[in-house]
């Protein structure tokens, strides 16, 4: 009885209320939340397993990002906030453990940056944009022979240093210094920093390359100083927009 009493008395003010703001109109506007959680590995393996019996990139920048800007009309540099060259640096590292009948000719690993593209849905605004970096001189890293159960090495994370897990640095001084003669690091010498500048939707910019393949091992280039340069993000409709892109790391070896 109580339960039935309760009801009618909410029905009836309902519809005194109804009565009385008939004519009312809810106005609805939105704001966007969102949040993502991100590894805080700055690197991440390769794509191109298996890396035993293989040339392959073992190791790749997880991304490089730059932040939340202000759009300008002039040319704008921003900085990679991903990694610390110093303490938590990024790579890019080609481990060749081809049999010696397959490292006969010359490899190189190049690079190429697509276009920054708003992610906004149904805009077609590209950014006009560059991305440079350095290119540390040649290093070798240690791959070791741990095999998976997929009978494939498992890769240890790149590191210049022990850690206190008792994980052992596997990155070192290139040695034989004198085998640096095979090697390029951009469009230099490997034994040197580079300087690389990838256009957005431009062509492929030489990485690495070895010209002779005498001897099995890991080849690292420390990835520093990576800068995105905007042309002019006012004139180009960038503002309230967000852009993303990609690196595309591509390994070819020739017989």
């Amino acid at each position: 009885m109580k339960k039935t009493l309760m009801i009618t008395l909410l029905s009836a003010t309902a519809l005194t209320l109804f009565a009385t703001s008939a004519d009312a109109v809810e106005k609805i506007d939105k704001t966007d939340v969102g949040v993502s959680f991100k590894s805080n590995d700055v690197n991440e393996i390769g794509d191109n397993k298996p890396f035993k019996d293989n040339l392959a990139v073992v190791w790749k920048p997880t991304s490089f990002e730059f932040g939340q800007q202000k759009a300008a009309a002039y040319s704008q540099v921003f900085s990679n906030t991903v990694g610390d060259s110093a303490n938590n640096p990024q790579f890019v590292i080609v481990n060749d453990d081809r049999p010696d009948a397959k490292r006969t000719g010359k490899w190189d690993l190049k690079a190429s940056l697509t276009n920054m593209k708003t992610t906004k849905e149904g805009s077609s605004v590209t950014l006009p944009s560059k991305l440079t970096m350095t290119l540390g001189g040649l290093q070798s890293y240690a791959i070791g022979n741990l095999l998976g159960p997929d009978q494939d090495y498992i890769a240890p994370y790149p590191t210049e240093v022990d850690k206190p897990d008792g994980t052992k640095k596997n990155i070192t001084d290139f040695a034989p210094t004198g085998d640096l003669a095979d090697f390029k690091l951009g469009d230099g010498a490997a034994g040197t920093d580079q300087p690389v500048e990838l256009e957005a939707g431009g062509s492929a910019v030489n990485i690495l390359g070895r010209d002779k393949n005498q001897t099995k091992g890991g080849f690292a280039t420390k990835i520093k100083d990576v800068k995105l340069v905007v042309a002019n993000a006012n004139d180009a409709g960038a503002a309230g927009h967000e852009f993303a892109g990609q690196v595309i790391w591509s390994l070819n070896d020739t017989p």
